[in-house]
């Protein structure tokens, strides 16, 4: 899995070296208070690691690879709030992703988002995720790139965002 650095560069978790830069900080964003909703990079500290099925799922012309049971922002352009779905109930439902580079972004995106793929058991390094906290998962390798925004655990983010609050 890829994450976000302060660097605006994507990183690879699956390649990691034997030691890495005690600064490493990586992107999210922070709803764990509803009321001050914003981008932050928090130190990677703990690296979970885990094996559950995976799905690869093509977010506009990208393809990209998170475990099944985790969730990521819809929506739509024109209408509607943002919500929060979990990636098995994506499937042939004309879903669009929120795609936004935090750093430099200018306006959000909504790129069409479907499930390609399905592998039953997938080994993973994420970052250990507090609660409130969507994973900036970078859509292309090297600088600059769109994000797409997944999180393990929903308990503390409301069903459905404030687009005003996620995009400022």
């Amino acid at each position: 899995m890829n994450i976000l650095t302060v660097d605006n560069e994507s990183y690879d978790l699956d390649r990691l070296p034997e030691e890495i830069d005690e600064d490493l900080r990586y992107g999210v964003l922070d709803y764990s208070n509803p009321a001050e909703v914003d981008y932050i990079f928090v130190p990677l500290v703990f690296l979970e690691s885990f094996s559950c099925p995976a799905a690869v799922l093509r977010i506009g012309k990208t393809e990209v690879k998170v475990p099944l049971d985790w969730s990521l922002i819809i929506g739509e352009a024109d209408h509607g709030e943002p919500e929060v779905i979990n990636v098995m109930s994506i499937n042939d439902r004309g879903f669009s992703a929120y795609v936004f580079n935090p750093i430099n972004g200018y306006k959000p995106e909504w790129q069409r988002v479907e499930v390609i793929n399905i592998y039953q058991e997938v080994k993973w390094y994420v970052p250990k995720l507090k609660f409130g906290h969507l994973l900036a998962v970078p859509l292309a390798k090297g600088n600059e790139p769109m994000c797409a925004f997944f999180v393990k655990e929903t308990n503390k983010i409301p069903e459905v965002l404030d687009l005003n609050k996620i995009w400022f």
